[in-house]
C-alpha cells in the first residue's frame, strides 16, 4: 500500500470513530467557605457560609460540564449579627459554568470560574446590587452589594455518583448603599480569600431547587480527603 493510500485509510478510521458518548445528568452540590469577614461593629471575624447548588451537568469520559445554580446560602451568625438573603434574591443569581478536565486516574482539572454583578438591581427590590438583610442587637438593616467572587479548585476527583474536592474563593463586595444608621456608619466594602471543600452527587432528572425545599440535602461536602 503507498504511503498516500495508507494515510488515506487511516483519515477514514478516524472519522469513523463514533464520538464520545455525551451523557446528561443533574447533581446536587455543597460548598462550605470559611475564612475572614468585617463585620459591622465587631471588626474582622471567622466566618462560615454554605451554599447549595443544583446543576445541570454534561459529561464525557475526559469532561463534565456544569451549569449550576445556587438554591439558598447558609451563613453562620457571628455575634449576634445574622446575614440573611432572601429566597428571591438568591434565586435571581447568575449561573456559574465549571469545566472539569478528567484525567485517567480520576482527578480533576479546572480553570477558575467567576460569579459576580454589579450595581444592576439584581433581585428587582428597587435597590442596586444584590440585597443582604443584617439583624442583631446593635447593628441591623439592609446592605445593597455589588459581588465579584473567582473560584478556584485545589484538587479534585470523581467519586461513584459525582465529584468531591477542596477550593479557595476570592470575593470582593462593594456596598453600593445601606439601609440603616449603624450599616451606613460601618459597613464598608471587603476584599477577602476563603478556604472551603466541595461535594457533588447524582440526584433524579426533574430535580429542582424546589423540589428539595424543606427536605435532606443529597450530599455534604466532607472534610478531610
Amino acid at each position: 500500500m503507498s504511503r498516500l493510500a495508507l494515510f488515506a485509510a487511516l483519515l477514514a478510521a478516524e472519522s469513523s470513530a463514533s464520538p464520545p458518548e455525551m451523557q446528561k445528568e443533574v447533581w446536587a452540590g455543597h460548598e462550605v467557605l470559611e475564612g475572614k469577614r468585617r463585620i459591622p461593629v465587631y471588626g474582622e471575624k471567622e466566618t462560615h457560609t454554605e451554599n447549595f447548588v443544583i446543576a445541570q451537568v454534561e459529561r464525557t469520559r475526559t469532561r463534565i460540564e456544569i451549569r449550576q445554580k445556587l438554591c439558598r446560602v447558609e451563613i453562620r451568625p457571628v455575634k449576634g449579627v445574622y446575614p440573611i438573603m432572601k429566597p428571591e434574591t438568591v434565586a435571581r443569581l447568575l449561573k456559574a459554568r465549571i469545566v472539569f478536565e478528567v484525567k485517567p486516574d480520576g482527578t480533576l482539572k479546572a480553570n477558575p470560574w467567576d460569579a459576580r454583578w454589579g450595581s444592576e438591581d439584581l433581585d428587582g427590590d428597587g435597590f442596586p446590587g444584590a440585597t443582604v438583610q443584617i439583624s442583631g442587637t446593635r447593628c441591623s438593616g439592609d446592605l445593597h452589594i455589588s459581588n465579584q467572587s473567582t473560584s478556584t479548585m485545589t484538587y479534585g476527583r470523581l467519586t461513584p455518583d459525582g465529584a468531591a474536592g477542596f477550593m479557595s474563593v476570592r470575593v470582593k463586595q462593594e456596598v453600593l448603599s445601606a439601609k440603616g444608621l449603624c450599616l451606613k456608619v460601618f459597613a464598608g466594602d471587603s476584599d477577602e480569600t476563603q478556604a472551603g471543600r466541595f461535594a457533588y452527587r447524582r440526584v433524579e432528572a426533574g430535580t429542582t431547587c424546589e423540589s428539595l425545599a424543606g427536605k435532606p440535602w443529597p450530599v455534604k461536602a466532607q472534610a478531610g480527603r
